[in-house]
């Protein structure tokens, strides 16, 4: 009684079961699995008849419904894995696999009138009530396992392929399908060893139901199509990546891949590694934006651009956070990035319309020409730079060592400043030429006199002055030497670390007393290493500070003469900073 009480309570979970997917079916279009659940469904009813059974007609139709799920299961299982992993199966084998599956069944239906499946058919009725019949296995009975054995092999030859990434799929998803696949096998198999009584297969397909509808919320993920649907109708000029909630690449569109090629070889259930700065900055942010989830807050917009260095290929992007629900809203099953590829909006918002368009059609006409002009020009760029840091060499003898030590630890800065959120309105166009411009933040000591630049013991109150006036000087020099490169910005940005490197974040700096966030970022960095560089650098009126003590002097300055957050990157760069000095040892560039 206890055995028929708990069949009818699995009968209920499936169709429970079977009713919720049959309800997520309006979404996700997942008939595979809606038919899947309703094949167990039909299983564990004709189980529960059957051990209700009081005849033997009863007990063979009642048999003939639990087999549905033995017969058809694993042939189900092998299409939604084919369909899973977007292999195609041939239409000879689809229509030969199920007539097979089809014949077995009707061999199963038909016992009692001809012994296909069963021979020498007896029914059982136990003291508890509980039906069942004893019987000789016939020839369809073993064609079925072999049945059985082909659809096993393909369904793990689709998950094979998910594996090694022949296939865009979920492994992880797909080899629990397989997993479940020969759990069903083995308790079959423990079940005719064992020769229990009671059935334990429905309680399987049960398990199997409420399994399915995991599936079927997990598979809306992987489905990048639905997953969009409902943002917008038409997908291609949006770009759509999907992540999982714990962060693990999904899937995306082409538009995503075409802004971002490495997104193609990024592996489903596995976190993206990016090396784009763009693509790394994006996936920070869904981290930083997905952590403190709140239901009132769902959406959240991004700006970046791509391609900085590069005029002609620039791109301005708008990203957009969505979180991706299921049932209750607090259910979130993982993100949605949609990207809108904005750069017409922004040029046509920073420009005249017909100046542009006949600046591309100029470009267009002579376009060999422009990229001619563009070598020249960056060739010419470099070259006074280099030029003009030989000169400023050329008058201090410690002056060259530093410049190639402080522009080195500028570099090192900057690479890390670019990744980091709080900067990411500053373009790589940018950060290029602050590495750039380091070289040329001492160019003024040209104007200051031999005598002051050499001098061993320390300076006078006039000597000082004369020595202060380099920052002005430097900054008037950069800008005329450099009127003819055509790279506005990194002009800008070369006068402003030549002109207020020596500025204090607290007002007290020098030449004009530029305070806090009025100093410009690029000459709040060339103020850390070139400071640094003082202390830890020999002189010819002191010798070098142990590193210790030049970090710990930073840190002290902190919010006085430095911008402190940048002093809290720089400290976190100790480890690299020394290795980076520590390279020039054994150099004419040493300290």
């Amino acid at each position: 009684m206890v055995y028929k009480i708990l069949l009818g309570v699995v009968v209920l979970l499936s169709f429970g079961s079977t009713f919720v997917l049959l309800n997520n079916s309006r979404r996700n279009n997942n008939y595979l699995q809606v038919v899947l659940s309703l094949l167990l469904l039909i299983s564990n009813v004709g189980y529960f008849f059957l051990a209700s059974s009081t005849g033997i007609g009863e007990a063979l139709l009642a048999n003939a419904l639990s087999y549905i799920g033995g017969i058809f299961l694993p042939m189900m299982v092998m299409f939604i894995l084919a369909e899973f992993s977007k292999s195609t199966l041939p239409q000879w084998f689809v229509y030969s696999i199920s007539a097979v599956n089809v014949i077995l069944f009707f061999a199963i239906a038909m016992t009692g009138r001809y012994p296909f499946f069963y021979d020498n058919i007896r029914l059982l009725i136990y003291p508890d009530g509980v039906a069942d019949f004893m019987f000789t296995p016939a020839n369809f009975y073993y064609a079925r396992f072999i049945v059985v054995g082909i659809e096993l092999a393909l369904s793990g030859f689709f998950t094979v392929l998910a594996f090694i990434g022949k296939k865009k799929a979920s492994f992880k998803t797909m080899f629990t399908y397989v997993g479940v696949f020969l759990a069903g096998f083995l308790v079959y198999f423990l079940e005719k060893v064992f020769v229990s009584r009671y059935e334990m297969v429905p309680f399987f397909y049960m398990v199997c139901s409420i399994g399915l509808v995991y599936f079927s919320t997990r598979s809306m993920l992987y489905d990048v199509t639905l997953s969009v649907q409902e943002k917008m109708e038409e997908l291609s000029p949006y770009g759509y990546i999907v992540f999982d909630r714990n962060m693990n690449y999904i899937g995306s569109n082409v538009a995503a891949e075409k802004l971002f090629p490495e997104i193609k070889d990024a592996k489903i259930d596995k976190p993206i590694e990016p090396e784009n700065y763009a693509l790394k900055s994006i996936v920070s942010w869904v981290k930083e934006k997905a952590a403190p989830f709140d239901i009132h807050e769902r959406n959240s917009l991004k700006r970046l651009g791509l391609n900085d260095r590069n005029p002609e290929e620039r791109r301005y992007l708008d990203c957009e956070l969505s979180y991706i629900h299921f049932g209750s809203s607090h259910h979130v099953l993982g993100y949605l990035v949609e990207m809108e590829d904005r750069t017409q909006h922004y040029e046509d918002h920073l420009r005249n319309d017909n100046l542009i368009h006949k600046a591309r059609r100029e470009i267009a006409r002579s376009n060999n020409e422009v990229n001619k002009s563009l070598q020249k020009m960056k060739s010419l760029q470099e070259s006074t730079i280099l030029g003009m840091a030989s000169m400023i060499e050329s008058r201090d003898n410690s002056t060259g060592g530093h410049i190639n030590r402080t522009s080195s630890c500028v570099s090192l800065f900057v690479d890390t400043l670019q990744t980091m959120p709080a900067y990411g309105d500053k373009s790589e166009n940018y950060w290029y030429a602050v590495k750039q411009a380091a070289v040329l933040h001492d160019l003024g000591k040209i104007a200051v006199d031999d005598y002051i630049l050499r001098k061993e013991a320390g300076l006078t109150d006039e000597e000082y002055a004369k020595m202060k006036g380099h920052a002005e000087v430097g900054a008037v020099i950069v800008e005329k030497v450099l009127k003819e490169v055509d790279d506005k910005e990194f002009v800008a940005v070369a006068v402003n670390v030549a002109h207020y490197h020596h500025e204090k974040y607290n007002g007290k700096g020098y030449p004009d007393g530029l305070k806090g966030k009025n100093i410009p970022l690029e000459a709040r960095i060339m103020a850390l290493a070139d400071v640094f560089d003082a202390l830890a650098s020999e002189r010819a009126y002191k010798k070098p500070m142990p590193y210790d003590q030049c970090f710990k002097l930073i840190e002290e300055e902190a919010g006085t003469h430095f911008d402190p957050k940048l002093v809290d990157v720089f400290l976190k760069l100790r480890p690299q900073i020394i290795d980076l000095y520590n390279s020039f040892e054994g150099t004419d560039k040493h300290r």
